[in-house]
Order: structure tokens, then sequence, then C-alpha cells
């Protein structure tokens, strides 16, 4: 009975081993390379997830890869940008196995498994970085452009060229954090600085330059408003002058009729507000006021003043 129990338990022994020996796992998130006394070819690349079969391990040897996205994290690092000052940076990178076509085997291949790829794989990662980062400004990459952005594109793309056809797939990168070291601040500070000084300048000498245009088109306006005011003014002049002549010629061929206007035109203008005057009532043109003169005037003649004496 105990030999029975003991052969039942090497059986069953036997049966676990040979189950390990002859068969192997595959994850949902796990891609195998199965070897044949060291060789691997695309037959070797086992995807599809469960169970499957081996020979014994001194014939085939079964490395699983993880194809879960794997996270690589730079240390800060100094970096000199393009226009020579420094920055402070720390970047991450996503990144997992390729599955695709022979990729798991040149991975296998390069790096042996999963964990012999981390280092290569963050050495690329900063290599990349600092190729991208170098190439922009300063102030770009702390404005609110595109700038950062196309840094990150660029490391990348950097990263990827890297890695290229090592079995390795770099899906996202981006920049954690952006300092400032002290020195660079210093620099930054002096820079904005200057930057302002020049502005300050700039608007300056526009505002001069403007005031100068205002006031040399306002002149040149003035100069063209005296101008027409005098030839403006010189028409009317000539134009009075002319009436003038006309009328002097007038009073010339009538000189009582324009006499007698004159002392019409004097008393309506004396007579046109409220004032008292003291004056002989035979003086002109007062005499025009005395009895008698509308019948004369009438008549055709003109009244005269009394004459006045010595």
């Amino acid at each position: 009975m105990k030999k029975q129990g003991a052969l039942i338990f090497g059986l069953a022994l036997l049966a676990v081993l040979s189950a390990y020996a002859f068969t192997f796992t595959v994850k949902y998130h796990e891609v195998a390379v199965r070897s044949r006394f060291g060789e691997t070819d695309a037959q070797s690349i086992v995807r599809e997830p469960g169970l499957n079969f081996r020979l014994p391990v001194f014939v085939d040897r079964v490395v699983t890869l993880d194809t879960r996205l794997q996270a690589v994290e730079t240390p800060l690092e100094e970096i000199t940008t393009a226009d020579g000052l420094q920055i402070v940076v720390q970047a991450w990178l996503l990144w997992k196995v390729d599955s695709e076509g022979d990729a798991p085997l040149e991975f296998l291949r390069n790096y042996g498994e999963l964990d012999g790829a981390a280092e290569p794989v963050e050495t690329a990662f900063r290599t990349a970085t600092t190729g991208a980062i170098s190439a922009f400004p300063l102030e770009d990459l702390l404005s609110n452009g595109t700038a950062l952005a196309d840094a990150e594109s660029g490391m990348l793309s950097n990263v990827r060229s890297a890695l290229d056809g090592r079995g390795v797939e770099c899906v996202s990168v981006g920049v954690k954090r952006l300092m400032l070291p002290p020195r660079t601040s210093r620099s930054v500070l002096e820079r904005m600085k200057a930057t302002r000084d020049v502005l300050a300048r700039s608007e300056e000498a526009k505002g001069k330059a403007e005031a100068s245009r205002i006031r040399a088109e306002a002149s040149t306006k003035a100069d063209r408003i005296r101008a027409y005011a005098g030839r403006r003014a010189e028409e009317i002049r000539a134009e009075g002058e002319a009436r003038a002549a006309k009328y002097l010629e007038q009073m010339q061929e009538e000189p009582e009729l324009a006499t007698f206007l004159v002392w019409l035109d004097a008393l309506q203008r004396s007579l046109s507000k409220n004032t008292t005057l003291i004056l002989p009532w035979n003086a002109a043109p007062w005499h025009l006021m005395q009895p008698g003169t509308a019948a004369q005037t009438a008549a055709g003649d003109i009244p005269q003043p009394a004459a006045v004496g010595p």
C-alpha cells in the first residue's frame, strides 16, 4: 500500500515537472520569444495569450517581455539654450516593447530582457532632451508660445531616431519641470531691463517724431490758412476800393447830392439810440429837422445849413 502511494506521488510529481518543462504561459500583456538551441526566427515569437508547448530547457529557452508602458524620468539637468543661457530641465518618457513584426527579436538581441533596456533608453532620452531644448532661446521656452511644444516634439523625434530598430516604441514625452539657476535669473533680469530700456527709448523716439509731425502739419495748415486769409483780405480790399472808387466817382458828379446823403446818414446814425445832444439847430445835419425842409426837398432843392460866422 505504501509502495502504491509512493508510486502515485512520484507519477504526479513527474507530471508536474513535465508540465513545467514542456509548457509555458503567455499573459495578455506579454509577448514571448522561444529560441531553439539559441536560434530564433519569426516563428519564435508568441503573441497569443494562453498555454503553449515547448521542448525541455536544454532545447528551448523562453523569454517573456512585458508590453505595458514603461516610464522614464530624467534627473534635473542643466542645459544650455540657443542664446547661451542655462536652464534646469526634468523630462519624462513613456515607452514599451514593440510587439509588431520582428521587433521583439530586435529588443531581445539588444537588451536581453526588459530590465536591460532601462538604462540605455534613459541615456538615449537624456541626449534627445538636451538636443531638442538647446535648439530654442530661453525666452521662447518660457513664453506662452509654441516653442515648448515644438521642443517636446523634437525630443520625441530624437529619441525615436536613437532607438530605431531596437524593438522599443516611444509613445510620448513631456517636460515636467523648467527652472532657472540663480546666475541665469540674474542674466534674464538684466536682459529684461535692457529690453525695457530699448523699448522705452523707441517709444520716446516715436513720441518725439509724432509730435514733430503734428507740429509740422499744424504749421503747414496755419500757413495755408494765413495765406488764404491774406488772399481773401486782398480780394475784399480790392473789391472795397473798387466800390469806393465808383462811389467817389458818382459823388464827384453830384457833390451836393453826396453831401445831402452824408447828412442823412449822419442824422440816422445819431438818432438810432437814445442820445441827448445840445447843438445849434441850424448846424448840419440837424438843419434837416427844421420846418419847411421837407417841402424844400420835395421841390428838388437841397436844404443848406446856416453859415457859421467867425
